[in-house]
């Protein structure tokens, strides 16, 4: 009879101790959950402020870097464009026998340029009769100061292909801009071009 007590008592008291353990075992398991939604969460409000700190002190220390070489950009492609034009109205006179003009154009400013500026771009025109034939265009906006040394706003090609003007010097650099940078494209007297990163050809 007193074993039977005994089986009776232990038997009770393994499932009070499974009841006063349940509460625990479901409260960790919440808290488990609890921590693993918040490792889950991504940045805090801090980081994100640091991180976008951070991102606008590096724009605002690139930002002279990256103005100067879009304004390198610009002139380099310019000059070289009006190499390239230089150049083919010279094949062009050379294949067809026909003096050509290569001059600069005014269609981007309402006032009276000065000679030899050619901000506004230029084109190659047939230099035979009064009847002018653009063969080739290149407009600008303006932006840029193109000028051509000794000032000229016309220079003829001979029916041989070559510039009947030599010594001369074009120089382009930003009009509006402080950047000190500048390329000059220069003409000896024999007709040869060569680019310089300078305003002068020496």
């Amino acid at each position: 009879m007193a074993d039977m007590y005994a089986l009776i008592f232990s038997s009770a008291l393994r499932r009070l101790n499974l009841k006063h353990r349940w509460p625990s075992v479901v409260l960790g398991r919440r808290r488990a959950s609890q921590v693993w939604h918040s490792s889950t969460q991504g940045f805090s409000l801090p980081e994100l402020c640091v991180v976008l700190a951070l991102s606008g002190i590096a724009a605002v220390m690139a930002a002279p870097t990256v103005s100067q070489w879009l304004w390198r950009v610009k002139l380099e492609s310019t000059i070289r464009a009006w190499a390239a034009d230089l150049q083919s109205a010279r094949l062009q006179a050379l294949r067809t026998g026909q003096a050509l003009q290569f001059q600069r154009t005014t269609q981007c400013s309402n006032l009276n340029l000065p000679n030899g500026d050619w901000r506004c771009g230029w084109e190659t025109v047939t230099a035979n009769g009064s009847d002018k034939t653009a063969i080739l265009s290149n407009a600008l906006n303006g932006e840029l100061s193109v000028t051509l040394s000794p000032s000229q706003n016309m220079l003829l090609i001979n029916a041989e292909g070559e510039p009947v003007t030599g010594g001369l010097r074009l120089v382009v650099k930003p009009r509006l801009n402080s950047t000190p940078q500048v390329i000059s494209a220069c003409i000896n007297t024999a007709g040869r071009l060569r680019l310089v990163n300078a305003a002068t050809c020496s």
